[in-house]
């Protein structure tokens, strides 16, 4: 199943080892942007995709064959240190 506004840890497939978070767009139908990147906090070698809608977004995931471990948190901000 495909998250919405969740972290995915990309376990096989294409992309393998990388993170992807999917954001529904405010239009009408909804469109997606998929975003990807190196790292959980999206902070080193991001990417993304647009998909039209629902149906678009369920054939990019099936086509790209990834297997994802969903509901991967982000690293916690660090304080500077005093």
């Amino acid at each position: 199943m495909i998250r919405i506004d969740q972290i995915g840890h990309i376990t096989a497939g294409l992309d393998s080892g990388k993170y992807v978070r999917v954001d529904e767009l405010p239009d009408t139908p909804p469109s997606y942007l998929i975003l990807m990147a190196h790292d959980k906090d999206f902070e080193r070698g991001c990417g993304d995709y647009w998909v039209e809608d629902h149906s678009a977004l369920e054939q990019f995931f099936s086509e790209s064959g990834w297997e994802i471990s969903w509901g991967i948190s982000p690293n916690p901000q660090r304080r500077p240190s005093a």
